[in-house]
């Protein structure tokens, strides 16, 4: 127990109260020294120690500032024991010479067996010396005392022994000195737990003396008064103290506040006031995510990076890649095929990020009305334009506020709007249509699309501004086709997932892995995911290459397009650079680059030479 430090002042004490610490398993130190060496030591302890000593060692302890000193005293079986000592050797006049907090404060002489005591309590060092050399002039024959008066004793020759304190004081002493330190701990953990909860709570607490002066602010409190001076502070609460409300709208330090007055009053006499208030802004703010969850149900993330089957090491990469992304907070582009699963690599992103409670906001920019895409993003006010909501409208950026939007199609977004996105992206700040006033976000964007921007920015369809925005951290999903090694994984899973409904279990035979690994797959995951609710509703449990054929036949794409993948449809363009990129760009659609370069009879560091230049 270390909050404990015994310090003895000579070694017999030390030694007592070793003893008792070991037999009672304690952690307590026992420190040898005395008067001004104990001073030092205490005033240089690195904790803030109860402190256990005897005497004037005690008396002088006391007088440094904050210390807590359980003094150890002596019985009178201690005193008894001291002064037998010296009568079986013969001494007739004894003196006992001592600090006043270990004996009687009242000094007096009284016999035993003929033998004269005289008791002598001190109120100093000083007094000790002067005490015992009076005594020496009187005839004393023996001193019994404590350290000073020890030293005192033996520098005009008179016999001496320590006044002992014994076992039982020692013991005494110890238990006061554990159960204090019990009582602080515990006290202290119940004002940490206070503190941790007024420190925590949601409303911002100021607890006022008699004078109404503040002598108490939790955290909330210290950020809405920013801090300021006590008069500066006062003299804007001072208005509502002088006719307290138990809740008014107030103004105060340019915040407007919800304050409830609170005055706490014990037996008819004035006691301190608490003033708990909360402010308007964060009462909006709640009340807006209560709306959000009681109206605006769907606007989360359901995906997850374990959702993403696969076995391929280029997915593999790809999602070590992603939740790199997902650790960061800048922007991200996803290109990839129709139904490769962009929106779901956004789901994953979102939910491994620090924002995974926050909201998932998904806009398809394909999708919204050209008319309507504006308000539908940035919100509108009231009577922003006809057939407009009285009350206005946030918009989908608004609220994906602390979370993350998610923009679908980007390459779709009308170019008189990707101005207005740039600005959101920049500034991280929206202006709802028909208003004047800007509101602050905190959002993530995650944008995806299956069109090339480079070539619309060559096109003027796109902003090349706007593109470096969003184009922070590049992902690219690749198609099924280039990664088959998990197509027949997917497919059995898809499988098992409608044959359960179904109660069938369905396996698929050789031939019929390999005509779905042959295939192109155009449609992606998202196909594959088709195809496989239509095959396990027309296969009982085994499908085989033709009911594989006609399931895909009845895809809309023939036989023959898929297995014919070796003829190129290229146009004459200006010249054989610009034709042979066509040829590449049309190959890598359907092959791998190991294919590419097997087929083209190139290497690999030509083929990305090549790639480059066609970029």
């Amino acid at each position: 127990m270390k909050p404990i430090l015994f310090i003895a002042p000579f070694k017999s004490l030390a030694s007592i109260a070793k003893k008792v610490i070991e037999e009672k398993k304690l952690d307590i130190p026992v420190i040898v020294a005395a008067n001004e060496r104990a001073i030092d030591f205490v005033k240089n302890a690195s904790k803030e120690y109860v402190i256990i000593s005897r005497g004037g060692t005690a008396e002088d302890l006391k007088n440094i500032q904050g210390k807590v000193i359980i003094e150890v005293t002596s019985t009178f079986s201690d005193i008894f024991f001291s002064i037998e000592y010296l009568m079986e050797k013969g001494y007739k006049k004894i003196a006992i010479v001592t600090r006043d907090n270990v004996i009687d404060h009242i000094g007096r002489t009284f016999n035993i067996l003929a033998t004269e005591i005289h008791l002598c309590p001190c109120k100093s060092d000083s007094e000790i010396h002067t005490t015992i050399a009076k005594l020496g002039h009187e005839g004393i024959d023996a001193v019994i005392g404590c350290n000073e008066a020890v030293k005192a004793a033996k520098k005009i020759n008179i016999m001496t022994t320590y006044l002992q304190s014994g076992r039982l004081s020692v013991e005494r002493a110890i238990d006061e000195a554990v159960t204090l330190v019990k009582t602080k701990q515990q006290e202290r953990m119940q004002l940490d737990s206070l503190n941790a909860v007024i420190g925590n709570i949601q409303e911002g607490i100021v607890i006022l003396d008699h004078e109404h002066k503040p002598v108490f602010y939790n955290a909330i409190a210290e950020h809405v008064f920013d801090k300021t001076k006590y008069k500066d502070w006062y003299k804007e609460v001072a208005p509502y103290l002088a006719e307290p409300k138990e809740e008014q709208l107030v103004d105060i330090s340019g915040n407007k506040l919800l304050l409830k007055f609170i005055s706490l009053k014990t037996g008819g006499e004035y006691g301190t006031d608490v003033l708990v208030f909360q402010e308007v802004k964060r009462i909006e703010h709640f009340e807006q995510k209560i709306r959000l969850s009681a109206h605006q149900k769907g606007l989360y993330a359901k995906h997850y990076f374990t959702d993403i089957m696969c076995c391929s090491e280029k997915m593999k990469e790809l999602i070590h890649k992603a939740e790199k992304f997902a650790r960061t907070n800048a922007n991200v582009l996803i290109y990839g095929e129709t139904g490769t699963g962009k929106e779901g690599m956004a789901q994953s992103i979102h939910n491994a990020s620090e924002r995974a409670k926050e909201p998932f906001v998904s806009v398809n920019c394909a999708s919204l009305p050209p008319s309507l895409i504006e308000s539908e993003l940035f919100g509108y006010v009231d009577g922003a334009f006809t057939g407009a909501r009285k009350a206005g409208k946030r918009g989908l950026f608004e609220l994906a506020h602390k979370g993350t939007v998610f923009l679908d199609e980007i390459g779709e977004l009308p170019r008189n709007l990707q101005g207005r996105l740039l600005r959101v992206l920049q500034e991280r700040e929206v202006m709802r249509v028909g208003d004047d006033r800007i509101i602050p976000l905190d959002l993530r964007v995650i944008c995806a699309t299956n069109m090339d921007l480079q070539k619309l920015i060559k096109q003027g369809e796109f902003r090349e501004d706007l593109y470096y925005r969003i184009n922070v951290l590049k992902l690219i999903l690749p198609p099924l086709r280039e990664r088959k090694e998990d197509i027949l994984d997917l497919m059995q899973f898809y499988l098992n997932k409608y044959g359960e409904k179904l109660n069938k279990k369905i396996e698929i035979t050789a031939k019929a892995s390999k005509c779905l690994q042959n295939y192109y797959w155009p449609g992606n995951v998202r196909e594959l995911k088709n195809i496989a609710e239509v095959l396990s509703l027309e296969c009982n449990d085994v499908i085989d290459d033709k009911k594989v054929v006609s399931a895909l036949s009845d895809n809309g794409i023939k036989e023959e397009e898929n297995t014919d993948r070796e003829t190129l449809q290229i146009r004459i363009k200006d010249s054989m650079k610009e034709m042979e990129g066509e040829i590449i760009k049309q190959m890598l659609t359907r092959y791998t680059p190991e294919e590419i370069c097997v087929k083209l009879r190139m290497s690999r560091v030509t083929l990305w030479r090549k790639c480059q230049s066609v970029s």
